[in-house]
């Protein structure tokens, strides 16, 4: 091997350098031949550069040898391509990067300038920020469009380095007057997305950008189009006419085949008529069919998108697609996630009319290979079950997964069955007979164990087998999951209040295994329900076993404030993600922005008044107890005899006949149950009467009082009886001299506006407190315009006479008509700034005050989220 051989360099640097050198010279070859060998040279460095290698050192070999071809305007492209990767990283090559990009900004050919000048602002190194202001400046007065539509986004680039520059130079306004009166359509765009960025959208939608774009919209990109079409959906008219000129204006947008364009322009349609009812309905009639043509396109990502915008669509408006419903009807070739939301939006459209075609879709989806695909098909049902009201035909299905042998199904299903019987108590009697041929030990997932569970215990007395199903968990009760646990914990305490004899055992032992539990919540229930069967177990069976209530609402995973926020984010990824854009966004600035102006949350709200115990409340304005909104929702106090209590802040108050006494021996885990804090009825005559008759109030039978208290002794192994005191003496109470009163309502009766009105104000204080919410709890009592809470009040014969408000306060009142005539009167008033809510009571009756605050307590608690 000779010296000359040893000594040549190796490697991909080495030849690139060596191609690049013998490239600068023509030799024999063609100009043709010549390029095209450059090119290759160029594309090999722009690939070893993509893949980490540096390229750094052929940068002079590089410039030269595409400077040698200035008028190819690919090899330019490389070239910028190359110099706009390195010459940030590398300093050294950065002053010759400037002045070879300098040079091609004042080349002839337009092309070449648009490309220099995009990569000289792409830089983005801000020591190099004067050698960019002046190319940019020049781009904004060049002659030709490209040129110009690349220094109005170079202006953007800049601002974003550096907003006091741009605005020192003057480039903003010189952009402004570009997007008034710039000839090429393209610049006009892009002078709209960097006011967008710079500005935001609410600030920028004037009337005469907006129609001057509008009118010159089929001029633009399709890209362009939709730039214009989300300022316009900011824009707001100042009358009808003028909402019925834009629409007019962009009813040919809906046919575009642009996916894009047609859901930019279902924004505008939408959230221009939000306050206008009549045309609402037609727009959502318009836009029903263009969607439909999206979701039938054979782009699966297009149709996911669109079908996302659809279901936030009949979230709101379910009848919009209701008969449209075979369009959501999956197709064998559809990927799952579009299955998904198909799903999603055919329990949603179900009604009256198409429910069996759907339920008969859904019934086969749930045979499907892919086990998540089947759980949805059942949940979908479910959901069918829970919101349309003939239910016969759907618990029939659901029954019949029962019978599917597939653990997935089977599981799903239960969990649906659960909350069916939690809305529909009286089909427990159709349910329980196949459900109680199920065995506990063949279910293996925790949330179906626990939902069987749960059917156990609250219909045991129909179940034969139950008391001994649930005992053969008490040896693997520490291996189950903590949701099985409490399950168990409390259907042995139901079954031992329906069953006492057979459920003694299992109880014991279950409560035993959960005191000794060391997950805090099993700990803690096993433990409360312990001294509530110790202290007093009528008093106990109302708090753990009370008569099954229909629950007519249940709780969504998604505020209704959440969903409203989504809705005028609409075409965008907020509707993708189902989350407002705060939740995903990243908060930090890339660069100094100023914020957009944002609306009161009051402002220009009329707000939402439900009456539905007295449609007379928005009639004539003499008995409009909601007239003055803005004022008070009902100015009733100021004619009251009597100055309110002391507001005392709380969560949760005791029952107003149990106190409680500190016993000498603190409670530890796995030891001897000696109680910390021991209820002690103080009066238990009184208590064992009220809650005897709390329980005829619910309709219910009174608890077996005695036979219970037969097995509670010994329900640990222990015979002692309830320690109340330290030496273990049971106090004895001494009975009441005289009957107490008792509260029985009467579900029937109604109270007007007006005697309700005059009530309030002759009536004086009987009881006032402020309670502490949860953030959920109070958006919750806003969803569905106030009417679910509402109507959860009404389930306890409290009903509503008029409810309402906007953010930072709601307010509420409610009445109740005792047998006897007489009338409790209850104002709630709810500040969403503190999540607070202040209750005042009045009573005709202030002696049955005591046991109204119970139930009013109990079903507000009832209704914590």
């Amino acid at each position: 091997m000779s010296a000359t051989t040893k000594s040549k360099p190796r490697g991909e640097l080495a030849e690139l350098t060596a191609s690049l050198q013998s490239l600068c010279t023509t030799g024999k070859r063609s100009d043709k031949e010549l390029r095209s060998a450059k090119k290759d040279v160029f594309k090999k460095v722009v690939s070893y550069m993509t893949l980490g290698m540096d390229m750094s050192g052929l940068f002079p070999s590089m410039t030269s040898c595409a400077n040698l071809s200035p008028d190819d305007i690919v090899l330019k492209k490389m070239l910028y391509l190359y110099l706009g990767h390195y010459a940030t990283q590398t300093p050294d090559l950065a002053l010759l990067t400037m002045n070879q990009l300098h040079k091609d900004c004042q080349d002839e050919d337009p092309t070449i300038r648009g490309l220099a000048l995009r990569t000289l602002c792409s830089l983005r190194v801000p020591n190099f920020l004067e050698y960019v202001t002046a190319p940019v400046n020049a781009g904004l007065e060049d002659r030709h469009p490209y040129v110009r539509r690349t220094a109005v986004m170079g202006v953007l680039k800049l601002h974003h380095i550096d907003a006091g520059v741009v605005q020192h130079q003057g480039m903003v306004e010189r952009v402004r007057r570009m997007l008034y009166n710039d000839p090429d359509a393209q610049v006009v765009a892009n002078c709209l997305v960097m006011f967008m960025q710079v500005e935001g959208c609410k600030k920028l939608a004037e009337r005469q950008l907006v129609y001057s774009l509008l009118n010159r919209l089929k001029e633009f990109s399709e890209w362009s189009q939709c730039h214009v079409l989300e300022l316009t959906s900011f824009y707001t008219p100042g009358s009808e006419a003028e909402v019925y000129d834009i629409l007019n204006v962009l009813e040919d947008r809906l046919g575009s085949p642009s996916s894009a364009i047609v859901l930019a322009a279902v924004k505008v349609f939408l959230h221009h008529t939000i306050n206008m009812t009549a045309t609402h309905q037609q727009v959502l009639e318009r836009i029903k069919d263009p969607l439909k043509s999206l979701i039938s396109r054979d782009d699966p990502a297009t149709v996911y998108v669109v079908l996302c915008h659809v279901l936030l669509l009949v979230q709101r408006a379910p009848f919009v697609f209701e008969a449209d419903y075979v369009a959501f009807f999956c197709r064998t070739h559809d990927p799952a996630y579009i299955k998904k939301v198909k799903m999603e939006v055919l329990s949603h459209i179900a009604c009256a009319s198409n429910v069996y075609d759907i339920v008969s879709e859904l019934t086969e989806y749930a045979r499907d290979i892919s086990p998540a695909l089947g759980r949805e098909a059942v949940c979908a049902v479910g959901r069918i079950a829970l919101a349309v009201q003939d239910v016969s035909g759907i618990v029939e299905r659901l029954l019949g997964f029962l019978d599917s042998g597939a653990d997935h199904i089977i599981a799903e299903t239960l969990v649906q069955m659960k909350d069916l019987l939690r809305r529909y108590p009286d089909m427990a009697e159709v349910c329980i007979g196949q459900i109680s041929d199920l065995s506990l030990a063949a279910i293996s997932e925790p949330d179906a164990k626990a939902a069987l569970i749960w059917m156990l215990g609250t219909f045991g007395q129909a179940v034969q087998s139950a008391p001994y199903q649930l005992e053969a968990l008490v040896e693997t009760f520490s291996s189950e999951a903590p949701n099985v646990r409490l399950a168990l914990l409390t259907a042995a305490v139901q079954l031992f209040f329906k069953r006492p004899p057979e459920t003694k055992v299992l109880l014991g032992g279950l409560l035993s295994a959960g005191i000794a539990d060391s997950h805090t919540d099993v700990h803690d229930r096993a433990l409360m329900y312990y001294r509530l069967l110790r202290a007093d177990p009528g008093e106990a069976a109302n708090v753990i076993a009370p008569p099954l209530m229909a629950v007519s609402f249940f709780s969504d995973k998604m505020t209704q404030e959440a969903r409203d926020r989504i809705f005028e984010e609409f075409n965008s990824l907020s509707v993708v993600y189902a989350a407002p854009a705060s939740s995903f966004e990243d908060q930090r600035a890339y660069h100094s922005m100023a914020p957009e102006e944002q609306l009161e949350s009051g402002a220009d709200m009329r707000p939402d008044i439900l009456a539905a115990e007295a449609p007379e409340l928005l009639g004539d304005e003499a008995t409009n107890l909601l007239g003055d909104f803005q004022a008070d929702l009902l100015d009733l106090d100021s004619a009251a005899p009597s100055p309110p209590p002391a507001l005392q802040p709380r969560r949760r108050q005791p029952h107003p006949h149990v106190q409680l006494l500190p016993a000498p021996q603190a409670t530890t885990r796995g030891t001897t149950l000696t109680s910390s804090y021991l209820p002690v009825d103080a009066t238990a005559t009184t208590t064992t009467t009220s809650s005897s008759s709390s329980q005829q109030q619910r309709g219910a039978p009174a608890a077996p009082a005695r036979p219970v208290l037969d097995y509670i002794d010994d329900l640990l192994g222990g015979g002692g009886g309830l320690q109340h005191t330290a030496g273990g003496a049971a106090p004895s109470a001494a009975p009441s001299s005289q009957p107490q009163p008792q509260l029985h309502l009467n579900p029937q009766a109604r109270l007007g506006a007006g005697p309700f009105q005059a009530q309030w104000k002759a009536l004086a204080v009987s009881h006032t407190y402020q309670e502490v919410l949860s953030p959920a709890t109070v958006s919750a009592l806003a969803s569905n315009n106030h009417k679910d809470f509402c109507a959860h009040m009404t389930q306890a014969y409290i009903n509503t006479m008029a409810s309402g408000g906007a953010p930072p306060n709601y307010k509420y009142y409610f009445y109740s008509v005792m047998a006897s005539g007489s009338s409790l009167l209850v104002e709630m008033v709810v500040r969403t700034d503190t999540c607070t809510a202040t209750m005042t009571f009045k009573a005709q009756e202030p002696e049955l005050m005591p046991q109204f605050l119970e139930l009013w307590s109990n079903c507000l608690m009832g209704f914590h989220r």
